[in-house]
């Protein structure tokens, strides 16, 4: 079975921000503006329950997808292409997946 989910995101409330969040706030979630032009504080991993349970923070598809494939080493610039990201935001997204290293959000990659 297939289950097709759409691009458009799921807002709870508005952002003030179009910068990344703090590495104090919520894990797992950036602080973006996209193509509507409403900075918005998005979800990186709808599994990540602490997250899920804000008011303030909207879900899209295309954002998680750009942070997964961020993790695989896909450029900015090629994610902003392909899935209709502003390249601010793709770039924004791609440093914090380098940040965050291919374990996922809120966790370093070991250091040598």
């Amino acid at each position: 079975m297939t289950t097709l989910m759409s691009s458009r995101p799921t807002r709870r409330s508005g952002a003030t921000a179009a910068t990344p969040a703090p590495s104090g706030t919520v894990r797992g979630c950036l602080r973006l503006t996209l193509r509507d032009g409403v900075p918005q504080l998005y979800l990186l991993d709808p599994n990540d329950f602490a997250t899920t349970t804000s008011t303030e923070v909207a879900y899209d598809v295309r954002v998680q997808t750009a942070y997964l494939l961020s993790l695989q080493g896909h450029r900015p610039d090629w994610l902003a292409q392909h899935l209709d990201l502003p390249t601010a935001a793709a770039r924004t997204i791609a440093e914090h997946a380098e940040l965050s290293g291919p374990a996922g959000p809120g966790v370093m990659p070991p250091r040598s």
